[in-house]
């Protein structure tokens, strides 16, 4: 690879479409990498530093989710832009992890040619803009503080009617919207744009002051890539969610940014206060896992084999407890193994999208395919990688 070329890394199990992405990348003027598996892309990303990532859904190994979250989560490469194309429809989540774009397959040839020229325009772009819509000046004024950088603009408007005005006449790369505007609440004004062709609709980050309803939630989270809820800690939540999708990259911000954002990777908002049962009778996996998941705020139960496994998942669902958000679960055991307890949850009603991980020691291509058979999500061969094991539950945690 030449010292100015521009590359773009393909992830891609299908070789025939892989092909023609990277003709066509080759004819907008870029060089190619090809990765056929999760695994595989997430350490070409690291290797090579790519300008842009385009990223399939369905590959043999793991999700496409895991590779953009590994991608997402690593400061070196958090900046490249990753557009999916997928005949998966996860498109929600997806954008909400960082991903720039997601189109369904089949896909036309125009429509890939407008993708690859998208990413070219991205990667020319230097100045990126933020509106930030607050009534308030002095959140204003603070919010200006954390995000404006010789990068950065930040623009500021007070009511619904003023952003409607400038997303008519300006583009932006990213919204922060405050709920409580004077002329219109922040959901009405959503709704309007998600209507409106004439104006452009942003990536919306919500930053708001006050606890919001379930209902609310559920109809923001429609239109928002981010929901942040102001409070201790929200300045470096927030400074995240925008570096995120300015696509910033990390090393050339302040170094009290770099820190603010250090803290904020380092804390995980999926994983905080949930449950995991692992299922595991070797003590010293168990408390590698364990050793691994409770610094990121999991709340570990441990069963030793399918049968206590069954027991505690039923007495999580009696109590007035917390229930079990997600299973790791190996697939040899004494009294009843991995592969069976897997099929006996999917057999009842309740746990039938409990996600469950598989742990296998063998990396062979048939224990990972009987494990998807018996009801597993996904699977990790073992030893554990650290950073594949917690991607895969960040990925597989509900949401």
């Amino acid at each position: 690879m030449s010292g100015d070329s521009r590359v773009i890394l393909i992830v891609e199990d299908d070789p025939a479409f892989a092909r023609i992405l990277c003709d066509l990348a080759h004819e907008v003027g870029f060089e190619c990498l090809i990765a056929g598996t999760a695994d595989e892309g997430a350490l070409l990303a690291r290797q090579y530093l790519p300008q842009a990532v385009i990223l399939d859904m369905h590959l043999p190994d793991h999700t496409g989710l895991s590779v953009l979250d590994r991608i997402k989560r690593d400061t070196r490469t958090r900046h490249i832009p990753v557009h999916i194309v997928s005949a998966d429809h996860d498109d929600h989540a997806a954008l909400a992890s960082g991903a720039v774009g997601y189109l369904f397959k089949p896909v036309s040839r125009d429509t890939l040619v407008d993708m690859l020229e998208g990413l070219e325009a991205r990667m020319d772009q230097r100045l990126r803009r933020v509106l930030v819509v607050e009534d308030d000046p002095r959140q204003a004024e603070a919010i200006h503080l954390l995000l404006a950088s010789r990068d950065v603009e930040t623009v500021d408007v007070q009511s619904a009617a003023d952003c409607l005005a400038r997303l008519g006449e300006e583009t932006f790369d990213c919204m922060v919207l405050d709920l409580n505007l004077p002329d219109m609440s922040g959901l009405d004004l959503l709704e309007r744009l998600s209507h409106d062709e004439s104006v452009a609709f942003p990536p919306v980050i919500v930053y708001t002051g006050r606890e919001l309803s379930e209902e609310e939630e559920m109809r923001l989270r429609r239109y928002s890539k981010s929901i942040i809820v102001k409070g201790a800690k929200s300045p470096e939540r927030l400074l995240d969610e925008v570096t995120l999708f300015l696509h910033q990259v990390v090393s050339e911000l302040p170094d009290e940014k770099q820190q603010l954002l250090a803290r904020s990777l380092g804390r995980d908002a999926a994983l905080e206060g949930r449950q995991i049962l692992v299922v595991e009778d070797d003590i010293r996996n168990i408390y590698a896992l364990t050793s691994v998941l409770e610094p990121h705020g999991v709340q570990v139960r441990i069963a030793r084999n399918g049968i206590e496994a069954l027991n505690e998942l039923a007495r999580a669902a009696d109590s007035d407890g917390a229930p079990v958000d997600l299973v790791l679960m190996d697939v040899m055991m004494p009294e009843m193994d991995g592969l069976t307890c897997t099929r006996e949850i999917r057999k009842q009603g309740q746990w039938h999208s409990l996600p469950i991980i598989a742990l296998t020691a063998k990396a062979m291509e048939r224990d990972h395919r009987e494990c998807l058979e018996a009801g597993a999500n996904d699977y990790l061969s073992k030893p554990l990688d650290v950073d594949k094991l917690l991607s895969l539950v960040r990925v597989w945690m509900p949401r």
